[in-house]
């Protein structure tokens, strides 16, 4: 007797809007797939399992840099992709979170012009998610998240847009993070720090770990200044994978120092001029980068980014090694057409107004080094909001040592803190601060319902010299950028 056919459920994709609807809502709330366990311990097979489904990427998936790190790794990505570009490669480039739309995420550059996935490409492709996980042959792996479909497209895309090379940053960790499904020709590991401790590990030897994990033992390695205990991790990892020959560690390789600032009406026109020094640890250095005599400029502000460069610069030598042509004219014209918005972004030229996604207490530290360093002696106002999974107390505290006053603000984001709960925490700091330029006790500290009201509360607290910074989540500053015309 045959069998009675099953109708597949009619589809909920219309449009744009409807596809990203059902991609976020593969993450439900209060379900067992936002458990440690479900997060990581099947992400790659079911990523992968979405991308044989979607068709595969055989060459995508071979030739590419995967990123990893707790800090720095979007903005190094997008200057090796930058520079990439510029050299006439056809550079796919995955990074995240997205501020403003899905699409940010999913973009191929050529000779220094970005396109990013189109609605319709994205909408088709929300709309294959939907037959596939409808058909799931895989009950033991659990449903895909969010972040793995966004994986699978990615990886799909580039192959199916014949990419020479894809750019790809780790979202979480690494190890077992879905984006560490490729065979990368180069791994680049940035700065390593405290972070998502409920889900890579409590100590920094655990998160150094999984973040070791996207080393291959027959690509190159590329590493950012790390802390001794990193260090140690990641040459175990390496010396088990046979490749420590292979490591390129960029405080070795590369010196990277500003040679001057220059802050303009909007983030485009801002910017830092780099000195670059090639050291012998990095073979084939070219002589006209290795004596500085030709600065690199970076619209990328923040004392940090020059770690960033020194980290992407190394990629490309480790990229050049390989046989990939990147020319330091490549390099000057790629790092100057770099944008990567909701870092140290200047958002409004009088009274100065900054944007900057730091969600860490080490990356607020550099955040307040770099504010300091470019404008000493001017009073600080900051305006934070937090997530739910990030150190809260420690971003306070960085940002309370150097502020003048503190906002509070509420965000519309499902995982924010409330701004009750940051002025709370602030409150209960062992030693509250006091102002950074007069040592009194005046500092002010408040909260507000929305980031507009919260940056006009410190705008009314700030003088005509004085510098407002929008700071805590990247989140944050994209609501920022968003409503800063309409103040």
């Amino acid at each position: 007797m045959p069998q009675p056919s099953v109708r597949p459920s009619p589809s909920t994709i219309e449009d744009f809007a409807s596809a990203v609807a059902y991609i976020h809502a593969l993450d439900h709330v209060d379900t067992p797939r936002h458990t440690h366990a479900y997060a990581f311990q099947h992400g790659i097979a079911r990523a992968r399992h979405l991308l044989e489904q979607l068709g595969g990427a055989p060459r995508a998936t071979t030739r590419c840099v995967l990123v990893a790190g707790s800090k720095g790794k979007g903005s190094t990505a997008m200057m090796l992709s930058a520079a990439l570009s510029a050299a006439g490669y056809r550079v796919g480039i995955f990074t995240g979170p997205h501020l403003h739309s899905p699409l940010e995420r999913f973009v191929i550059s050529r000779h220094g012009r970005p396109a990013p996935m189109s609605e319709a490409q994205f909408t088709a492709y929300a709309a294959q998610i939907e037959r596939i996980v409808e058909a799931w042959g895989c009950p033991e792996l659990g449903l895909p998240t969010r972040f793995e479909a966004f994986t699978a497209m990615a990886y799909h895309w580039f192959e199916a847009e014949a990419v020479d090379i894809a750019v790809m940053e780790i979202g979480i960790g690494g190890r077992h993070d879905a984006v560490n499904l490729a065979e990368p020709i180069v791994s680049v590991i940035t700065n390593i720090s405290l972070e998502h401790t409920q889900m890579l590990g409590r100590t920094l030897a655990e998160i150094a770990h999984a973040k070791a994990g996207v080393l291959r033992a027959h690509g190159a390695g590329v590493i950012a200044p790390q802390q001794d205990e990193v260090k140690h991790v990641i040459l175990d990892e390496a010396q088990w994978l046979g490749n420590v020959e292979r490591l390129y560690f960029a405080e070795a390789c590369c010196s990277v120092s500003c040679a001057g600032i220059h802050i303009g009406a909007t983030a485009g026109e801002s910017g830092q001029w780099l000195h670059v020094r090639l050291h012998g640890a990095c073979a084939g250095a070219p002589a006209e980068t290795s004596n500085g005599r030709a600065p690199l400029f970076c619209p990328l502000l923040g004392r940090y980014q020059l770690e960033n460069a020194a980290t992407a610069i190394t990629a490309v030598q480790a990229l050049r090694a390989r046989g990939y042509s990147i020319s330091d004219d490549d390099l000057r014209r790629g790092f100057a057409g770099v944008r990567w918005p909701g870092r140290f972004e200047v958002l409004r030229r009088d009274p100065l107004i900054i944007a900057d996604g730091a969600h860490t207490p080490y990356s607020m530290s550099q955040l307040c080094a770099s504010l300091q360093e470019y404008f000493p002696g001017r009073r600080l106002h900051f305006v934070i909001g937090v997530l739910r999974d990030k150190d809260v107390r420690g971003i306070i505290q960085a940002a309370a040592r150097v502020a003048a006053s503190l906002t509070f603000t509420d965000m519309d984001v499902r995982r924010a803190v409330p701004a009750d709960q940051l002025l709370a925490t602030w409150q209960a700091l062992d030693s509250p601060p006091t102002d950074p330029q007069d040592g009194q006790t005046s500092f002010q500290a408040s909260t507000a319902v929305d980031v507009s009201s919260a940056i006009r509360q410190a705008l009314m607290r700030a003088d005509r010299n004085d510098i407002v910074c929008i700071t805590g989540s990247l989140h944050l500053a994209a609501l920022a950028a968003e409503r800063i015309e309409n103040l």
